[in-house]
């Protein structure tokens, strides 16, 4: 999805009736758990885009995922290596004697 296509969504602006689009921004707040919106420059009204949302939700999902698989790692194992006691190979060698 591109940029363009997510400002499209709010042409024209409902307040002012803003129709051009270099006086239309795309943000994202990244500290509020990836929050797009599209913001007309002239009036100043924000936009709240559910489709960007649901595409950059998709994304973090996906690098998520793609991160579990290279590591090899799945939560279930982790849970369960976390449950089991570290114990030293040299102990392991000494109890089989």
């Amino acid at each position: 999805m591109k940029i363009r296509d997510v400002i499209q969504e709010f042409i024209p602006c409902e307040v002012c009736g803003n129709r051009d689009i270099k006086h239309f921004h795309f943000h994202v707040f990244v500290h509020w758990g990836s929050q797009p919106y599209v913001k007309c420059c002239q009036c100043e009204e924000e936009y709240y885009s559910t489709t960007a949302r649901a595409v950059i939700t998709k994304a973090e999902d996906a690098r998520k995922a793609k991160k579990r698989a290279v590591t090899g790692v799945h939560e279930k194992d982790r849970s369960n290596h976390e449950k089991q006691k570290f114990v030293h190979p040299l102990l392991k060698t000494l109890s089989r004697i």
